[in-house]
Formats: C-alpha cells, structure tokens, sequence
C-alpha cells in the first residue's frame, strides 16, 4: 500500500489533541483497550507458577510498566511516525509460567535474546531490502492473516459475552442471559457513539461504552445482591494487602547457568511466530491510515525499536512485549492516529505501575462489558484483512489466490479457534504461526494462474 492512498484522519500521526483534556481521555481509552490482556498475561503465567509450588513470576504492575516504557522506546526509535501500541505477549506466557518453576531467571534472559533476535532480523532486512518480504508477504498472505489474527482472539471475547458458556469467573454468580444483555448494551454504545454521537464522544467509543457498561453493573451487583448474584469482584478493591505499588523488578544475573540453554531453546522460537504478527499489525495499521510503514519508517527500524523494547523487559524482569492489536482496532476506529496519544497513553500505563487502587479498579472490570467490547474491536482487526484484499484489488477468481488465501484460513483460523497446536520438545507451533508459514510457501511457490488463458481455451472450443 502506498502513501497516496490518503484516509481522512481526525489526526495524523504527528499532530498533537488541541488540549491537554481531550489528549488525556483519548490516551485514556488506549489504556483501557490494551490493559485487559496486558495484565492477563502476568496472571497466566503466575497461575501456573503458584500450580508448580512456585511464587509470582511477574506482577501486573510490572506488566504495564514494560507495556508503557517499551512503547515510549519504540516511539523513539521510529522517530513518533507509527501509532502503533506495545503491550504484554500471550505468544510467550504459557511457556514462561510452565518454565519459572525449571528455570526462574532464565526465563527472563530468553525474553532478552528474543529481543536480540528481533534487532537482528532488523538489520538482515535493512541490508537486503523490503522487496523479498512485499513478495512474500503479498496481500494474498497478509490479508487473510490479519483475518486470523482477529478471528483468533474472538472465543476468549465470546467466553466474556456469554455467547460461548462456561460460567461466570471464578467467585462470581450470574446467569448467561445476564451477560449477554450486558454485553448487547456495552456493544450498542460503542456502536451508537460511532454512528451517532457528535463531537468529541465520536472519538472515544471504546471509553464511553466501557463506561456505560461498568456503571450498569455496579448498580446491577448492589440491586441484585439479595438474589445472590455478584456481577463484579469487589475484594479487587476492600483486600489492600493483595494491592501492588511497585512492578517486580528482578535481578536476572542471579540465575543457575545450567537453565539458560533450555529456557533459550524453548521461548526464543516463538520470536518467529510474534515478527509474523508484527508485519502484519504494521500492514494493517497502514492500511487503516493510508500510510506504508513498511516502507517508511521501515520494517527494519520496526522490528529493531520492538526488539530493544523487548530485550530491555528481559534485563528488568519483564514479560515479553508485541504490537496491539487492540490499540490498533481503536486508531481504525476513532480514525485518531496520533502518536502523542499513544505516547501520553504509555506514561499513564507506567504512572499506573506505581498506583495500586486504580489498577484494582480497572482488574475489576466485569468480564461481559469487557466481552462487548472485544467483540467489535476483534472483528475490526477481522475486517481490516478484507479491507486489505479488496485495496490491493486481490482476483478471487484466481485459483492460485484462492488456494493461498483457503490455506490460511483454514488452517489459521481452524486452529486458533479449536485452541489445537503442534508441540515439538516444549515449542508450539500455533495455528497462526503454519498458517503464516503454509501461505508464504504456496505463495512463493504456486505458479501464477493465467485466468484469460483459461478463457482462450473456452472461447477457442466453443467458436468450434
């Protein structure tokens, strides 16, 4: 995609909010939509420590403090011309929470050479060019993984709306139809301020319906109290001693030199998987604001400023970074792509590090508002991969295309939604990761498919 394929935006990504009160709630609303996930990974992955006999590998204070100080360097080292958000990588916490009782500091060492692996595909790409990975990674790839990308995080969204049933988090009591109709009217907020909302409230979507639907179940929770039902857990906010003020810095250099090997051999693997993800969330978010990343600033300064975010996190005891998804739905959104918004929304996210009754306030989200919402901003990044097909001009028609395009799919989206992967010695090959890999193959390899020639051979037998 081209720069000249110019998308009106509210604001480019150099301009600055007019005021500091509308910077601060847009910046506000990026910190809602990446803090959900941010903070589950800390929780996974030390769920599965305390499973082990082990103590908390990382907090979620320290979560949002690599969250929002690896964006402000990767804000810097693309030079502020990508509104692109880092947050917390689900690719690398279930490895992570499994490894701390084996390996405990290691894990962190890996998360560091992780970033190493990044700085160095940066430069392999800077010194022989962009033009192998526009050939490989063509829209016929890139579309339908972004696809992916979006239908693959939509059953946990599903789960919260109470569309895919298990019960409600643990220590609450609501019906499913409860959840559903509170998830509707989450959505349907969203959705109105869009369409119909004037001003300023067109902008803020997210933050107005997340709004609406946390007002409506605080009073649901105290209303329907008597009949046993607990929509939100409030213990997030009156357990003070459970409250964290400060992220859990480690000192990784304290580590059995025996670990490091196999920590190394079973995450920096998954770095494969995340670039993928990476240069597709650089794609989308170009497409959604008529810019080509790709090309300027760069995949390679891209992948290097991700890089150095990364190994930073490893040094301080950090879970591993990647690009948002959900901060990219917002910029598609609000059609606000400012990086000082981003940039202003990563020092809130390392303030709220340090501050623990608002971090408890926002863990205490319910899980159906956070449902409804999920829902729209997965679906967006969904959509965006069609929109990236239909820019590009992709022939389905073309059996080559189609071949590609059905491959990722079905592959991509099978696996991510049946939750199935390969495992190999530790490492797991997700579903978005060989669909990725299956694509580019065919892609590559696949001869071109000649449609007019197909129609020569018809017209020729018919005129007989």
């Amino acid at each position: 995609m081209e720069d000249n394929k110019k998308i009106e935006l509210i604001l480019e990504p150099h301009q600055r909010p007019k005021n500091f009160g509308q910077w601060s709630i847009l910046s506000i609303q990026h910190v809602f939509a990446m803090f959900g996930a941010t903070v589950l990974v800390p929780m996974v992955i030390n769920a599965q420590a305390h499973k082990d006999g082990m103590g908390d590998a990382i907090n979620i204070s320290m979560a949002l403090f690599c969250s929002g100080f690896g964006t402000l360097i990767y804000i810097v080292l693309t030079k502020a011309r990508v509104p692109i958000y880092l947050g917390s990588s689900f690719a690398y916490m279930s490895v992570m929470g499994v490894g701390w009782a084996q390996w405990e500091n290691s894990i962190f060492i890996a998360v560091f050479v992780v970033g190493l692996v990044y700085i160095l595909m940066g430069f392999i790409i800077h010194w022989t060019g962009v033009k192998w990975i526009k050939k490989a990674f063509s829209p016929i790839v890139i579309g339908p993984i972004v696809i992916t990308i979006g239908l693959s995080a939509v059953p946990s969204a599903l789960g919260n709306v109470g569309f895919a049933w298990a019960g409600p988090p643990e220590g609450l009591n609501y019906p499913q139809w409860l959840a559903i109709i509170i998830a509707i009217i989450t959505f349907m907020v969203a959705a109105l301020c869009m369409l119909k909302a004037k001003s300023f409230f067109k902008i803020i979507p997210i933050l107005v319906a997340l709004g609406v639907g946390y007002l409506l179940c605080i009073i649901l929770h105290f209303s329907l109290s008597g009949l046993g039902i607990k929509i939100m857990d409030t213990s997030f906010i009156t357990n003070t001693k459970d409250w964290e003020w400060y992220p859990s810095f480690k000192a990784i250099w304290k580590v059995n030199p025996n670990t490091i090997g196999p920590a190394l051999v079973a995450i920096v693997p998954i770095s494969l998987v995340t670039m993928v993800e990476h240069l597709g969330d650089h794609i989308n978010i170009g497409t959604m604001t008529g810019r080509d990343f790709i090309k300027n600033p760069g995949v390679s300064r891209t992948l290097m400023a991700d890089g150095v975010a990364m190994s930073i996190a490893g040094l301080i005891g950090g879970p591993a970074n990647a690009t948002y998804s959900e901060n990219t739905s917002v910029v598609g959104l609000t059609k606000v792509a400012s990086v000082w918004v981003t940039g202003l929304a990563a020092i809130f996210a390392i303030v709220m590090s340090f501050i623990a009754p608002i971090n408890q306030l926002i863990r205490m989200i319910p899980a159906p508002v956070m449902g409804g919402i999920s829902i729209m901003l997965f679906g967006m990044i969904a959509s965006n991969g069609i929109k990236i097909m239909l820019d590009s001009k992709v022939d389905l028609k073309n059996a080559k295309n189609l071949i590609v395009i059905s491959t990722i799919l079905a592959i991509g989206v099978g696996m991510s939604v049946s939750g199935a992967n390969i495992d190999i010695n530790g490492f797991k090959i997700t579903g978005l990761f060989l669909a990725t890999i299956c694509g580019v193959l065919l892609n590559l390899l696949l001869p071109e498919h000649d449609n007019m020639g197909i129609m020569t051979i018809f017209k020729k037998k018919n005129n007989k």
